[in-house]
């Protein structure tokens, strides 16, 4: 009787269901498995293949997307790495076409936030996807201030100012040579350090990106490259006004009537182009008129 009882207890639903369950981590550790079988890490040559092609980033410029095919140009290297089949390439490149902008140095740390994710998708990870969209569309505008900001209103007038500097009080080939090289150098080392430092830190960083891109971060580079410009232009002004004294004075006297006429048209309009077309206006009727009667 003992007997048939410890077989009936064995055979009971109970045991049944408790028994059920035990099988399904194993199904589920080798369906994440199956999943990985084409994924293989980012390695820093793949990086560096992304940072080559970031040089080409507003190469297929359009009016509807505009920078996002670039953009997914660029992670090609990374498509290549992370998937072999067809289907998810294709799926990988729609996540990058749609809309995108933002400065196109500093959008290198979109690449890099778009490879962290990207990876973090492949190793299985659902939401990576969802979270790279939001965090592109918060990037476009932090990124589009902080470049134009640092490069466009600072680095590359500072750049430009020192390099004409140089030109103008250099004598001989090899000095004009010289202020040329300068100038490449001045305004690109800011900018191809940048253009890699942020890939390599969106990449690291992922989400916690934001961190790195404040705009007090760069106070410093754009603090230096404003008064070096400042001074440059300060030297070069001195330059030209004691090189015009010394050709002749009506030249000096063309200059001063050329600030005023800025000043006062600027005050009046409100426009930097057109104050600096009618500037050039007067200037030009003043060399005719000096022609005629000199």
């Amino acid at each position: 009787m003992n007997e048939e009882k410890i077989k009936e207890q064995e055979a009971s639903p109970e045991k049944n269901v408790n028994a059920a369950p035990e099988p399904e981590p194993e199904v589920t550790e080798e369906k994440e498995s199956d999943d990985n079988k084409s994924y293989q890490p980012i390695r820093k040559w793949d990086i560096f293949r992304v940072f080559l092609r970031s040089f080409f980033l507003q190469s297929v410029w359009n009016y509807r997307t505009l920078i996002s095919v670039g953009f997914g140009v660029c992670l090609i290297p990374i498509l290549k790495r992370l998937y072999n089949d067809p289907q998810s390439q294709k799926a990988f490149l729609s996540r990058h076409l749609k809309f995108f902008n933002a400065h196109p140095y500093m959008a290198s740390y979109a690449l890099g936030v778009s490879i962290h994710l990207e990876e973090a998708f492949a190793r299985g990870k659902a939401d990576a996807c969802d979270q790279l969209e939001r965090m592109k569309e918060l990037l476009i505008t932090i990124l589009g201030a902080i470049g134009d900001t640092l490069f466009w209103s600072t680095i590359k007038p500072a750049s430009l100012i020192v390099g004409t500097f140089a030109l103008a009080i250099s004598t001989t080939t090899p000095q004009r040579l010289g202020a040329l090289a300068i100038t490449f150098f001045m305004y690109n080392i800011p900018h191809i350090h940048l253009r890699f430092k942020g890939i390599w830190e969106g990449y690291r960083y992922g989400l916690n990106v934001y961190k790195y891109i404040d705009k007090n971060r760069f106070k410093k580079l754009q603090n230096g490259y404003f008064f070096t410009g400042l001074i440059a232009f300060l030297l070069f002004f001195a330059f030209l006004i004691r090189t015009l004294i010394q050709e002749n004075p009506y030249y000096l006297l063309m200059l001063a009537l050329s600030i005023a006429t800025y000043v006062s048209a600027f005050r009046f309009t409100k426009k930097f182009y057109l104050s600096i077309y009618l500037t050039l206006l007067v200037g030009i009727f003043s060399g005719i008129i000096y022609q005629i009667f000199a």
